[in-house]
């Protein structure tokens, strides 16, 4: 019988083994990783505008908190090759650009403790027009969405619901790749 000090050269050489293999197999499984991400991408870049409102139909900071959410929300979906701001001067020359307009259906403002005491009434929702078109006006999309905070939280959650639900619409939406010279 060996003894327990031989044992353990042997077994830190097979650990290091172990190791020196599972390097040697990662950058094949990177590779694949980003090769299987940029398949995902469309060919397209979008362009996302604030949301249109009559004054005072949306407060400025529901109106601020849409257009980040959504940015943010876009930014992390693997359905656009790059995600501008409005007005984004570096978007000037991106080919297969789309833009994304919104427009301010229904705002109905909540409150937070009714919503924690009754979980039936105090829900705030925000409704917007979303239409998404290329730079020569065709549009491509076109849908109402809708965000909504029900039960817990903060009114401003349904910010983050409606930015999550657009960026799940334009995920789930069927853009096709743009012919030479499209959206330009």
């Amino acid at each position: 019988m060996k003894s327990k000090r031989t044992l353990l050269p042997v077994t830190l050489v097979r650990i290091a083994g172990l190791a020196l293999l599972l390097c040697a197999l990662t950058p094949g499984l990177v590779l694949r990783g980003s090769a299987a991400e940029k398949a995902k991408t469309s060919a397209w870049a979008i362009q996302v505008e604030p949301v249109q409102a009559e004054e005072g139909q949306l407060p400025p900071d529901f109106s601020m908190a849409i257009y980040e959410d959504l940015f943010a929300q876009l930014a992390k979906t693997d359905k656009f090759q790059q995600v501008f701001r409005g007005g984004d001067h570096e978007a000037e020359g991106v080919p297969n650009l789309l833009v994304l307009h919104m427009t301010l259906q229904s705002f109905e403002r909540g409150n937070q403790t009714t919503r924690a005491v009754t979980t039936v009434a105090g829900a705030t929702k925000v409704k917007v027009h979303l239409k998404v078109s290329t730079r020569d006006g065709n549009t491509l999309v076109e849908k109402d969405v809708q965000g909504t905070v029900r039960f817990f939280g903060e009114n401003l959650k349904a910010t983050y619901a409606l930015a999550k639900n657009i960026a799940g619409t334009l995920c789930d939406a069927s853009l096709a790749n743009p012919t030479k010279g499209a959206g330009q």
